[in-house]
Parts: C-alpha cells; sequence; structure tokens
C-alpha cells in the first residue's frame, strides 16, 4: 500500500451524512461537533466502519457508494461540516480547542478545494491520486487487499457478509467506471502507464477460475481461524462466494478492463498533471494539501535541487571515510551495496539474522529515549517479516499501527522476499518506521483521548513523514552513527532519496519534465535501479504532491526547533519541544507552526 494508507488514515473516505446546526454552538461544543462528524462518517461509509472496526451487520455487507450522484453530494455536505466548524468564535476558544478548530477548518477547505475541479471524481482525495484508475491507489486494484485487510471474519455470518459484499463489488465497479467516462469525457486520462499497470493487474485478477479468484481465496484463509467450523458449511460458503465472483465481480472486472483497453489505444504517453484540464491548480491544490503549506511548486522544486547539491556532499565525505573515494557517488554506493560484507545471506538463517539485528537496533535506542521525551509509548513495537503470500505486492518496510484497546502492537514490517536490505541502511530505516519515528508519533496520539477522534487518527502527510525524517536525523544528533559511518552513509541515502523526490515530484507536474527525464535524474542521484526508479516516477505521476510532504514536512521541523532554541537559548528543552510535536496529535505545518509559537511565547515569558 501506498504510505499514506498504510498510516491507516481512519478518515479515508469521509462520506459525510450533512446535518445543519439551528443556532451558533457554545464555545465548549466543539470537541462533541467534531466527533459527531466523525461518527455520522462513519455510519455513511461501510468500508470506513469496517476499517475501525465499527461496522454493523447492515453496513458490514455494503460497499461505500461512488456513483456520480455523490460528486455534488460530498461536496455540500463538507461545506456543511465546514460552516459547523465556521459556526465556532475562535477568539472565545481556549487551548486545544482552538487547534482543533483550525485543523478542522484546514481539513475540509483542503479537501473542497480538491473536490473543485469538474472532473473530481465522486469520493475524497485523501492518499488516492485524481484519476478514477491507476495502477497503485486506484479502487479498482486495491478492492481484494482492502477486503482482506479489513473486512473480519468470525463466524459464520461475517463471512455471509463478505458474500454480500462481493455480490456489491460488481456495482461499485460500474460506478468507478462511470467516474473513470466521466473523467475521460473532461479530456482527463490517466498516463499510459497507469492505464497498462491497472489494466495487468485486473486481467491477472479475473484470469483464474472464480474458485480461485483472491477473493475465494482470502475468505478460505480467513474461514481457516474460525475454531470449529463444521467442514460442510466451510464448503458451502466457499461455493456462494464463488458464485458471487462469477456472477458479479468478474464481469464487472472484465467490463471495466474492456474500456481501459479503450483508452491505451488512445493514449499515447504518460505526461503529468500539466496536460489536464486545469492540471496546474490542482497540482498547485495538491501540493497544499500534502505538504500542508502555502509553498507554490517552483519554490518546492528549488528547495529540492539546494538539498540535493547539499546531500550530495556529506555523502561523499562519509564514503571518503569509509575508504571509498574513486568514482562518480552512484559507482560508489553501488560498490557498497554488492560487497557480500554488507549483505544478508539470502536464506532463512539470514532473515532471522536481519531481524535480531533491527530488534537490537532498537533495544540500544531506547536508552537514549528518556532523555529527548517525557512520554513514551505505552504500546508495545514488534519486528516482523511481511507475510510470504503478500510479499509482492508489498513494499521494503512499513509500519502498522497498534490496535486502540491494546489487542495488537505497533507493527514495524520488513519485507524479506529479495533480501535487498542491507544491514548499513537498517538503522535509519529503523528509526523511522519504528521507533522514535512512526511508531512514538501514532502511538502517542491514540492516547490523547481528550481531543477530537479526527485529531487522534488523521496523520497529515507532511507531519507524519516529517516527524519520521526529523527522528532518523535526531537520533544521528544523539551519536547513533558516531562509531558507524557507513550507517550515516544509509540515513543520508535515504535523505537524498527524499530530497529528489522534491525536484521529480514538482519536475513532472509543473516543469513539464518526461518520466524519462526523471527516472535518468533518480538513478543518478540516488544510484536506484532501472527498475525501482521507474516504479518510483510512475507513483509520483498518479500520487501528484505526496512525495513532496516528507522533506517538507522534516525542514519545517528543523526550521521551528532552530528557531525555538534561538530565542530561548539556555532555556531551551528538547524534551519538551517534542512534547509540543508529538502530544497534540498530528496537525498539519501551518498549524503546528502556531502551536510551537506559542509554546515558545510562553516560555520566554516564564523566563
Amino acid at each position: 500500500m501506498p504510505r499514506i494508507a498504510r498510516k491507516l488514515l481512519a478518515a479515508a473516505s469521509l462520506l459525510f451524512a450533512a446535518t445543519t446546526m439551528a443556532q451558533p454552538p457554545a464555545a465548549d461544543g466543539l470537541n462533541a461537533v467534531m466527533d459527531a462528524q466523525f461518527q455520522r462518517a462513519v455510519a455513511a461509509d461501510p468500508e470506513l466502519a469496517s476499517l475501525i472496526g465499527a461496522g454493523t451487520d447492515d453496513s458490514n455487507g455494503r460497499l461505500t457508494d461512488i456513483s456520480l450522484a455523490q460528486r455534488e453530494a460530498l461536496r455540500a455536505q463538507m461545506r456543511t461540516f465546514l460552516a459547523e466548524i465556521d459556526a465556532f468564535d475562535r477568539d472565545r476558544l481556549h487551548g486545544q480547542e482552538r487547534w482543533s478548530h483550525d485543523t478542522g477548518r484546514w481539513f475540509y477547505q483542503r479537501q473542497l478545494e480538491l473536490l473543485s475541479f469538474d472532473w473530481a471524481p465522486a469520493w475524497m482525495q485523501l492518499s488516492a491520486g485524481p484519476y478514477a484508475v491507476d495502477h497503485l491507489f486506484g479502487m479498482a486494484t486495491m478492492l481484494p487487499r482492502t477486503l482482506d485487510a479489513n473486512h473480519a471474519v468470525v463466524d459464520e455470518a461475517g463471512a455471509r457478509q463478505y458474500i454480500r459484499r462481493l455480490h456489491a463489488a460488481g456495482i461499485k465497479l460500474d460506478q468507478l467506471k462511470a467516474n473513470f467516462d466521466m473523467q475521460a469525457a473532461q479530456g482527463v486520462v490517466p498516463p499510459r502507464v497507469a492505464l497498462e499497470g491497472a489494466a495487468q493487474q485486473i486481467g491477472e485478477l479475473i484470469r483464474p477460475p472464480a474458485a480461485e479468484s483472491v477473493f475465494v481465496q482470502s475468505l478460505a484463509r480467513k474461514l481457516d481461524k474460525v475454531e470449529d467450523l463444521d467442514p460442510a458449511l466451510r464448503e458451502r460458503l466457499l461455493s456462494e462466494a464463488t458464485a458471487a465472483v462469477e456472477d458479479d465481480v468478474d464481469p464487472a472486472y472484465a467490463h471495466l478492463l474492456a474500456r481501459l483497453e479503450q483508452a491505451i489505444a488512445s493514449q499515447p504517453h504518460s505526461r503529468g498533471l500539466w496536460v489536464l484540464p486545469q492540471g496546474d491548480a490542482y497540482y498547485a491544490a495538491a501540493l497544499r494539501w500534502y505538504t500542508s503549506t502555502d509553498m507554490p511548486p517552483e519554490e518546492v522544486h528549488a528547495v529540492g535541487l539546494a538539498e540535493v547539491a547539499r546531500i550530495e556532499q556529506a555523502m561523499d565525505q562519509r564514503l571518503r571515510e569509509i575508504g571509498l573515494a574513486e568514482g562518480s557517488l552512484v559507482e560508489r554506493i553501488e560498490a557498497l551495496n554488492q560487497d557480500p560484507r554488507r549483505r544478508y545471506e539470502d536464506s532463512e538463517a539470514g532473515r532471522e539474522a536481519l531481524l535480531a539485528d533491527v530488534r537490537t537496533l532498537l533495544d540500544r535506542a531506547d536508552a537514549k529515549f528518556p532523555t529527548l521525551f517525557t512520554r513514551l509509548p505505552t504500546q508495545p513495537l514488534d519486528v516482523r517479516r511481511v507475510p510470504e503470500y503478500a510479499q509482492d505486492g508489498a513494499p521494503g518496510a512499513y509500519y502498522t499501527q497498534p490496535a486502540q484497546d491494546g489487542s495488537r502492537p505497533g507493527i514495524f514490517f520488513l519485507n524479506l522476499g529479495t533480501m535487498d536490505l542491507n544491514w548499513w541502511t537498517l538503522p535509519t530505516l529503523a528509526y523511522h518506521e519504528g521507533a522514535p519515528g512512526h511508531h512514538f508519533q501514532v502511538s502517542l496520539s491514540q492516547g490523547l483521548t481528550d481531543l477530537p477522534i479526527l485529531r487522534r487518527t488523521l496523520n497529515p502527510s507532511a507531519f507524519s513523514e516529517g516527524w519520521a525524517l526529523y527522528a532518523e536525523q535526531l537520533m544521528a544528533e544523539q551519536g547513533a552513527y558516531d562509531d558507524d559511518p557507513a550507517g550515516d552513509l544509509g540515513r543520508l541515502q535515504a535523505e537524498m532519496f527524499r530530497a529528489v523526490r522534491l525536484v521529480l515530484d514538482t519536475g513532472l507536474h509543473r516543469m513539464r519534465w518526461t518520466p524519462e527525464r526523471a527516472i535518468a535524474y533518480l538513478r543518478e542521484k540516488t544510484g536506484k535501479s532501472e527498475t525501482e526508479s521507474q516504479a518510483e516516477v510512475y507513483r509520483y505521476l498518479v500520487q501528484p504532491g505526496q512525495a513532496s510532504s516528507y522533506k517538507i514536512g522534516q525542514l519545517k521541523l528543523l526550521q521551528l526547533r532552530a528557531r525555538a532554541r534561538d530565542r530561548l537559548g539556555e532555556d531551551f528543552d528538547l524534551r519538551a519541544f517534542h512534547d509540543v510535536l508529538l502530544l497534540n496529535g498530528a496537525l498539519p505545518l501551518e498549524v503546528v507552526e502556531q502551536v510551537v509559537d506559542e509554546w515558545v511565547q510562553d516560555a520566554a515569558a516564564k523566563r
């Protein structure tokens, strides 16, 4: 899954049921209003309800409506929610209520901005891109993964709800095709590589006989975990699921596939948003959503170029320290990559050794945390390998949040299918995905029970990814690499990758770079293979703006820390600064800046 999805943005498909308020609410009612909005979203969105474990017998058998009629309804509903928040007089709000007010306004305003285009699809633009169909995040290719991950089957009732959803999938796929046709009629057609990728995946989905479909196999795995299930009942349920795939799922996919093949025949190129009607305006809006700043694309591009140049110098210095002084930067990194002394054996023993080393890294990091944070996560962090059946479609590493009720720990997953991970890249990966990166930020947010649900579950990309990058540098500042120049090189290489993303995201969508130019630049600056570079660039094509969130977020947090330290001098408290960032939940950067500035003013006044 795309990274934003694996952070489980619990607000992920807010198809709101609008209500109106007869009079301005009292100031102490803001949290209640925002929680009521969230609950109405859950009630209106069956898939969101399943994601957060709030489904009912009825909703667990349905899929979310994405018909074209939902487009204007969604816009109207979000305008209603924004009006409910605007009904509060911010000057009368105090403490966290102000940040809730500002976060809610930012959330609805930015989403309304993305939905304002005539060709916007019938769902919110959260982690998905602008196109109805693409090869990565489109609903057509995500549907089997969504049902596999989010639909619980613990008894016969859950299985029958799953089967009803398979029947409903035919309707949803037809709705998706209608969105695709609506966009195409207005000149909005996905890049050719996205069409081809989606068509290939759909072809693979419908190729096997219905009984061997991924949908039926998913149900079979779930049923295997149901205790004391009668074997004859199991077979009947799988037979009914097979019939649903045969009658509804596969025919709808086949219709969509035929439409994509038609589009491929008339789509000669793969270009950024600049080629679309109102493409420049949409990209600027997407950047504002993902970076939660007002930085124009040209400024983001310039920042990226400057960061690439700075990090290149730092990487060259580290390479020289480990005895690699000859050749280009990429050639020397490749030599390091191929050094068998720095690789794990492609065997079960090698995989267990890699997992053990990651756990050791995190155990050592634990000793530093009391000097950096006043509050530590109460939820444990587990390190696991991606299950073998999911390796092909999974990223190299990712984090999943703990369950709110404590029944599941935070999990740092590592994809060990190809064993491409080298030991010198592991420390920064562990600090980013594990602790003190995503695990600290997400887990601590879950414990902020006095905040509205939206603030405890929404993870603006610039903040969540910016914090994880900040955590990488924080560990370097704490001496994690003092005796490990190769490990620090791994950190710099990861940071370089994020700086390059600024250049490529803006290059593709504003500077009119071709994918070929972007791929060449990515390879030159990071040393990634042709295949890896293609996959990255094709992702940026269909998820405009998201790739810029990582580095912009990190730079903003570092800027705020430097400003606070400059203002407070010897009174600057790093642990208190981290409290300000983490104990207010994940906020848009424009709100984070207000929070930090107010904290600095209060601290200066006390001094």
